[in-house]
């Protein structure tokens, strides 16, 4: 398959999961996540707001909240092709931003130190190859702003055995996080 069929067939799959299936996927994966090594070394948390059925970090963001850390939030700009993260709190009010994903309102603060960066993705293989949406933002926010570290969530039939097809510009996320554990050398 090339990127393209990858992205409609693993679109239709997550779109076939239930409501209750995903919820058990993400407390799985959340908990991975939050009892990892990994997680307790950062005080900085990036996290996304879900669409698509991707798997949601509303439970890593509240537990990143009650721990704590400073969270902040990808913002995507269309017309320049650039992401930033932008700390969010428990009292940020939301606006429909960029492709319709939710993005703090009001005074945006941008995060400036390293940080966990948890990432949404469609599928990946073993080698941690990603194919997304296609918009390359993370690819493009990862190759200029070196030293964070970067874990995909993602749903155990994400991770695919085949070999994706990948680009030499292509970031590789650090780790991959699925309800039964992580990819990646920890």
């Amino acid at each position: 398959m090339n990127k393209k069929e990858y992205r409609e067939y693993m679109q239709d799959k997550r779109n076939s999961l239930s409501p209750q299936q995903m919820k058990e996927y993400e407390a799985q994966i959340a908990d991975r996540v939050l009892q990892s090594s990994i997680y307790k070394a950062f005080d900085h948390i990036c996290v996304y707001q879900a669409f698509r059925n991707e798997v949601a970090c509303d439970v890593i963001q509240a537990r990143a909240f009650a721990d704590g850390k400073l969270v902040f939030v990808p913002v995507t700009d269309p017309v320049s092709k650039t992401m930033d993260f932008y700390r969010i709190t428990q009292e940020t009010e939301w606006i429909e931003g960029a492709y319709g994903i939710l993005e703090p309102d009001g005074e945006r603060i941008p995060l400036r130190d390293r940080a966990l960066i948890l990432m949404p993705g469609l599928v990946y293989d073993r080698n941690r190859h990603r194919i997304g949406y296609g918009g390359g933002y993370y690819d493009r926010y990862l190759a200029s702003h070196p030293g964070n570290v970067t874990v995909a969530l993602c749903y155990p039939f994400q991770i695919i055995e085949d070999a994706l097809p990948f680009e030499p510009h292509d970031i590789l996320p650090d780790y991959l996080a699925a309800p039964d554990g992580f990819i990646g050398d920890m």
